[in-house]
């Protein structure tokens, strides 16, 4: 074989995992459109320009290609969010960009999202996903973390409540924006981000007094006193 031959093993795994691709783009698009109970492998398979028996080669059944599509999509989120963060920025900046990035990808794919959580309560199975959802709930966890180790923010901040506010706030605000039909709405981050403001640490030198600037301002004041206590006995007499 040639150095320029292509290798067939190469070749296939190629196939394979285009096919793959493939069979993953087309079940995200039945999924979000007909939700779990709709989907049937042979609409996927249709979709994805193959046999259904070729489908179940790949994948035994709709709940474990369910289980991969939800893990894909959790995972390039949590990707996507890692790539929106600049870990050397101020971390309230770093919250801004979290905020903006999750609220974008809520506008964007607000149909896939809620159907992992409608899978999850209604068929029972929170194992798979929770893995996935932690990882990227995680990076949430990782900013607060370096801005109380940067002194930026107390180490009193609770975390699990902001993590809640701050992710429960932007789905509601998604939902509402999607049905305005508002493509997206800075001002969304920059309220829930007023949470953080007690906890924040300012680190601005404050300006302190003169000794003897303080020590001549109250002799002054004494004088101005003991004056008007003089003119007020002299208008008496």
């Amino acid at each position: 074989m040639s150095a320029s031959s292509p290798n067939p093993k190469n070749t296939q795994r190629e196939r394979l995992e285009a096919r793959e691709h493939s069979i993953l783009k087309a079940a995200t698009e039945v999924f979000t459109a007909m939700g779990v109970d709709g989907t049937t492998m042979a609409e996927i398979a249709r979709r994805a320009h193959i046999a259904e028996g070729t489908l179940y080669l790949y994948h035994k059944t709709k709940q474990d290609l369910l289980a991969v599509v939800v893990q894909n999509f959790w995972a390039e989120l949590t990707q996507g969010a890692i790539e929106a963060v600049e870990v050397n920025a101020p971390v309230i900046e770093q919250l801004e960009q979290l905020a903006t990035y999750h609220l974008t990808a809520l506008i964007q794919q607000f149909d896939m999202v809620g159907l992992t959580y409608r899978a999850r309560l209604r068929h029972g199975e929170p194992e798979y996903q929770l893995p996935k959802i932690r990882e990227y709930v995680r990076i949430f966890d990782q900013i607060i973390e370096r801005g109380i180790d940067r002194k930026e923010l107390s180490s009193e901040l609770p975390l699990w409540q902001c993590r809640d506010v701050l992710y429960g706030a932007l789905e509601h605000s998604a939902r509402t924006l999607l049905l305005r039909e508002i493509p997206f709405d800075a001002s969304v981050v920059e309220q829930l981000l007023v949470m953080f403001q007690p906890y924040r640490i300012d680190h601005t030198p404050k300006e302190q007094a003169d000794p003897i600037e303080t020590s001549t301002l109250r002799r002054l004041e004494n004088i101005e006193a003991q004056l008007a206590i003089l003119l007020g006995e002299k208008g008496s007499i």
